[in-house]
């Protein structure tokens, strides 16, 4: 085994060493919120990643699948007893629906005015919340959403819920990992690079883009289901443009078309507001020009140069190569 494969695998072990350790070392309920909510922001942030690092579909309407799944949640545990499990099928379910019926329109457009229309889905959405009064409960939200329940263990403390977000975070990467790997993904990212190349070459470019428009929408409704269960209680507030727009910033920070992109962006894009509070009323000024810094220093996202850093450790010079003769 040599120096690189050693490394790789002592730095996954770490990795999983602090993972598990990470609620033990928490010291308050606070801080332990912030980490499951990086937690579901991966998996928001690993849904974009697919639609727009990889395919290079521009979405700014994810609040609304987010928020489809966290209702669908919501409202089939609250009105019809439904466990963590069954709302969970049925989140998935009806947002990759929606993924469906948002994607058959926004075949048509790009650039903008994609970007256009599915802002106006992700608003047609939080209306609808609002107003479906007798269902949603309208601007009051719903509550007595019960903590989620697997093999008679309850999920009810944040420190708990942490693993089972930790479940959802590690199937969700390995599974874009994945996916990235197969024919699919090479599709995908044809299709990025040139919509117009990719299709003369015998890729079914209409298909390709409805997969990941429901895939994405998926995931962002399994992060609904994780919040709402995690919350016990969702409102429309929630699931507004400006969560659409911190979802693709959370991709964008950490590095589109990368694995693990997602992962830096959801912690920085949870951790900075937090480390920021101290600022009070200039936090969000001082937060958009961190934000615009690192869009300027780190085009690409902070991911690859993450990499490149880490690359430099893991090169040990070989024997006979230390220019020692």
């Amino acid at each position: 085994m040599n120096n690189t494969k050693k490394t790789s695998y002592l730095a996954a072990a770490a990795a999983a060493v602090i993972v598990i350790a990470i609620p033990f070392l928490t010291p308050n309920n606070y801080i332990m919120q912030i980490i499951n909510m990086i937690g579901i922001y991966i998996i928001l942030g690993t849904g974009i990643n697919i639609l727009t690092g990889y395919t290079g579909q521009l979405s700014l309407g994810q609040a609304a699948f987010f928020g489809i799944g966290a209702y669908t949640a919501a409202l089939t545990n609250t009105r019809f007893g439904f466990g963590f499990l069954p709302a969970l099928v049925c989140a998935m379910v009806l947002t990759g629906l929606f993924g469906l019926v948002l994607a058959v329109p926004a075949l048509k457009v790009k650039g903008s005015y994609l970007a256009l229309l599915t802002m106006g889905f992700g608003e047609i959405v939080r209306i609808v919340m609002i107003n479906w009064t007798p269902v949603t409960n309208g601007t009051a939200g719903v509550l007595g959403i019960e903590s989620p329940k697997l093999f008679g263990f309850a999920f009810d403390t944040l420190p708990k819920y942490y693993f089972l977000i930790v479940i959802f975070v590690a199937a969700g990467l390995l599974y874009q990992n994945r996916l990235i790997k197969t024919r699919t993904g090479r599709a995908l990212i044809a299709i990025r690079e040139d919509n117009e190349a990719a299709e003369l070459t015998g890729i079914n470019v209409t298909t390709y883009k409805i997969r990941a428009f429901v895939l994405s929408a998926v995931y962002c409704g399994i992060a609904g289901v994780l919040y709402a269960m995690m919350i016990k209680y969702v409102s429309p507030d929630t699931f507004t443009n400006n969560t659409s727009s911190i979802i693709l910033w959370t991709a964008i920070v950490g590095g589109f078309g990368t694995i693990l992109g997602p992962v830096i962006g959801g912690i920085v894009m949870q951790v900075l507001p937090e480390a920021l509070r101290f600022l009070g009323n200039w936090r969000l000024v001082v937060y958009g020009v961190i934000l615009l810094v690192v869009i300027l220093k780190f085009p690409g996202g902070l991911y690859p140069y993450i990499q490149k850093f880490i690359d430099r450790f893991k090169k040990a010079p070989e024997p006979g190569l230390t220019g020692k003769e």
